[in-house]
């Protein structure tokens, strides 16, 4: 405002004399805007020599817009400001949208220094000489100017800014940074703001995808966008009218054929905001939490998404009358670790399961679902092969005595088959036996928070006595296919070749080369102190690819359930899959590998409750393998999975098929099995073993004395296992018993007795009442055991017999000998 004059209603889209004092001349008139020129042009020469450069989306307040691979929309949130505003380079709008906007908008924007003189006095001359009707003055900048600094042009001074301003941007910024700020803060209808968001609301597309006819109509919005908003009625109708009169200008600028401009001025088709999709809710709330504005071009597969949802809800359908209504399945990319199906529950917007929790994060018990790692980590620490024999029999760990799902016990069992079957003593057994890292150590290291200490989980971590997310199992059972190598879950689509600074292979050949460094052997294998040999966590992260890939093949044998779509494939492919039921049947889990993909599928109730139709095998299993069908075609994949690389130091060979050792000469079957060598621990067998009979009388002999005797093979099994046969109803074939002139009775293939309880790294309370239970096993041709505390007799047992002992407070050394020569010693503390 000047002393005298007041210039309310001059804009740069039209200038008026509204406000203008009568008593000013057009002498006064004049004169003011010289002084404005002169200030202009001293601001430009002088202002960005003086200025730094702007930073246009310091404070832009943008969107979140979520595509999936393919480019498909999945949601659009508002910004902080409750507006929709997206900000996009200029090479992600289509040139239709920019050459329009110039257009119709700044013909002379190349030409001009962000202050179009000529416009201004055209304006001037139509506006306030003839007093005809206003036009348009304000450049592309000057109109960036005012948006970006929320300027009030109403007034002489906010003018002054506006065009300053305006030149401030062109000297430092570029025509192309100009025009993309410019199209990244144009108003479009409503709460609307930038091409980027008007483009995905209007058209439901990316602004890159515009036609010329959706260009034209977007175009003419900033103008007037309150009279041109598409989503009523009468806004489409000015905009109509609008865009006609742009696409004459249109037409003499760009020509075109005469077909191709009558389908240029039909109506066109415009979508809302409540049109707006909102798919995979789950995995777009948990992107907006990692990146809360912007473009974010997922890696979620729309179509695979959509199908898997359909065929949960069909599955969900068909168990509601076992009270089975909600789960939650996640498909991850195996080799790139992006996610391609997020279903965090059945139902978003059902509030009776609770249907914005997001099942695939929220922390649940795994049952079962961890054992395969204990197994691994027993086989990377040589505690066994893949067919070790193992006793599943009941047991006990301190106070801790894990029973089995069916509450039964099935004797001598391969580590195979107990996996696969799901046998929780064995897994147990095994997990007591880890070391360095210890299955508490492994988990902590692989990202799985366990917020508790060790202590307090104890042995029942190996039967999912924690919590897990669904996203850290799939993470765990991703290694078994990628070669023992820790990679976290990948959300976006560009991102499909990174590997994370934290997963670099280095940290599994560390493992690896440590165990050489080490000189692993079956007896050393998992032993030491990790510091001592200079390791840190980081160490225990992942699994050696060796152990990873036995795994693997371990959980294959497993039959594939045969699923109508599953088995009308020509073969029935291979599978690599595990169920998971937690206790009082509140989860049913099963995860798998097929292909290039894991697959997890978990059923239950995010409040805990307890259904007993909650069971992995029987209700998440039929889930799961409804939906392999959709991967596609995985044979080339599944092939390059189950297939031993040559890189892995793994070799097969001949183990006796009734201990799983190295056979030795009287072994009367073998089968080949994988062991890694130098780590898995395998011996000769001394199960079968020849016995020296008399001829005459078919007595055991001392010694084998040919004619007189004859040499016959019988099995010679630990004294429990041998017990498990006989309850079991079957009949092992005894020796005979010793001649009478036999009284040394030489057994130099005799194993000494192994204390089983007590065990010798824990404390025990002595409780009233309750003795302490001593039991060994023992060679199989031993025949009765002594006990012995501190040299002092405690008593005498047959193999396979339990002797109680009332034992006090103290420390012992508590021995067991066999009458075969054999001992075994451990330290006993009793408080």
């Amino acid at each position: 405002m000047l002393k005298g004059v007041t210039l309310k209603g001059l804009s740069l889209k039209g200038i008026s004399l509204k406000g203008i004092s009568r008593r000013r001349t057009l002498r006064g008139l004049l004169l003011a805007l010289l002084i404005l020129f002169l200030i202009i042009i001293l601001g430009a020469v002088a202002l960005p020599w003086v200025t730094p450069k702007p930073d246009l989306y310091r404070d832009y307040m943008g969107s979140q817009a979520v595509f999936a691979q393919g480019g498909e929309l999945l949601a659009l949130r508002p910004a902080a400001d409750e507006r929709y505003r997206l900000r996009l380079s200029l090479s992600d709008m289509a040139p239709a949208v920019q050459q329009a906007t110039l257009l119709y908008e700044d013909r002379r924007f190349y030409q001009h220094i962000g202050f179009d003189p000529a416009a201004f006095g055209r304006a001037f001359w139509q506006g306030v000489i003839k007093g005809g009707r206003r036009q348009g003055a304000s450049t592309l900048s000057m109109q960036l100017a005012r948006m970006h600094y929320r300027l009030n042009t109403q007034h002489l001074v906010g003018k002054i800014q506006q065009i300053m301003l305006a030149l401030y941007l062109e000297r430092h910024l570029s025509k192309a940074e100009i025009l993309e700020g410019y199209l990244n803060y144009a108003p479009y209808g409503a709460n609307i703001e930038s091409v980027g968001a008007a483009s995905l609301i209007y058209f439901g597309k990316a602004a890159a995808e515009l036609s010329t006819a959706e260009a034209l109509a977007l175009a003419v919005i900033p103008q007037n966008p309150l009279q041109r908003n598409p989503e009523r009625s009468s806004g489409q109708q000015q905009l109509q009218l609008a865009r006609l009169r742009l696409l004459q200008a249109w037409q003499a600028m760009y020509p075109t054929t005469r077909n191709e401009l009558k389908r240029l001025a039909l109506p066109l088709t415009f979508q809302g905001r409540r049109d707006l999709p909102f798919v995979a809710p789950h995995f777009v709330q948990a992107l907006a939490r990692q990146q809360p504005s912007g473009p974010i071009y997922s890696s979620l597969d729309w179509h695979l998404q959509q199908q898997v949802s359909q065929q949960l809800q069909a599955y969900l359908k068909q168990q509601q009358r076992l009270g089975i209504n909600n789960a939650s399945v996640l498909i991850v990319h195996r080799p790139s670790m992006q996610i391609k199906t997020y279903l965090g529950s059945a139902d978003f917007f059902n509030g009776t399961i609770a249907g914005q929790v997001d099942g695939t994060a929220a922390p649940r018990s795994p049952g079962s679902a961890l054992k395969p790692f204990v197994f691994a980590l027993a086989l990377q620490q040589g505690v066994i092969h893949p067919k070790t024999l193992l006793k599943d029999l009941p047991q006990r760990f301190g106070l801790f005595s894990p029973e089995n799902f069916d509450r039964r016990f099935r004797g001598p069992i391969s580590a195979t088959e107990a996996l696969v079957q799901s046998r929780n003593v064995p897994a147990v057994t095994l997990q007591a036996q880890l070391q360095h890292p210890d299955f508490y150590q492994w988990l902590n290291a692989n990202n799985v928070p366990l917020p508790q200490a060790a202590d307090f989980y104890g042995l029942a971590l190996a039967l999912g006595g924690m919590e897990i997310s669904m996203q850290q199992l799939v993470t765990l059972y991703a290694m078994l296919g990628n070669q023992g190598v820790y990679q976290p879950l990948q959300w976006l689509a560009n991102r499909a070749d990174a590997v994370p600074t934290n997963t670099l292979p280095v940290d599994r050949l560390q493992i690896k080369t440590t165990a050489t460094k080490r000189n692993v052997t079956p007896e050393s294998a998992g032993k030491g102190n990790p510091q001592a040999d200079g390791l840190s966590a980081v160490a225990f992260q992942g699994l050696l690819p060796e152990a990873a890939f036995l795994t693997l093949q371990m959980l294959a044998t497993q039959p594939a359930l045969q699923h109508e779509r599953f088995a009308a494939l020509t073969t029935t492919p291979q599978v690599a899959w595990k169920t998971g039921t937690s206790y009082a049947y509140r989860d049913a889990w099963t995860l798998g590998l097929y292909g290039d993909y894991v697959l997890a599928v978990w059923l239950g109730n995010f409040d805990g409750s307890s259904n007993p139709n909650l069971i992995g095998r029987n209700a998440a299993a039929p889930l799961f393998f409804s939906l392999l069908p959709l991967l596609g075609e995985q044979q080339h994949a599944n092939q390059r999975l189950f297939t031993k690389s040559e890189q892995l130091n793994l070799k097969q060979v001949a183990l006796c098929r009734q201990s799983y050792q190295l056979p030795n000469q009287f072994c009367p079957e073998t089968e080949l099995g994988w062991v890694i060598p130098g780590i898995s621990p395998v011996a000769v067998s001394d199960v079968h073993r020849p016995v020296p009979i008399l001829t005459e009388n078919g007595l055991r002999a001392c010694v084998h004395q040919p004619p007189k005797t004859a040499l016959d093979v019988f099995e010679f099994w630990p004294s429990d296992i041998a017990a498990l046969y006989q309850q079991a109803g079957i009949r092992l074939r005894q020796p005979p018993a010793f001649a009478e002139e036999c009284e040394v009775r030489s057994q130099t293939q005799a194993q000494p007795p192994q204390i089983v309880s007590p065990q010798p790294h824990l404390t025990y309370l002595p409780i009233t009442g309750q003795p302490l239970a001593l039991q060994a096993r023992f060679d199989g041709a031993a025949k009765q055991g002594y006990w012995f505390a501190d040299q002092r007799f405690l008593g005498a047992v047959s193999p396979g017999e339990t002797l109680f002992w009332p034992a006090l407070r103290g420390s012992y050394q508590l021995s067991v000998q066999d009458d075969l020569g054999g001992v075994s010693k451990i330290t006993l503390n009793v408080q």
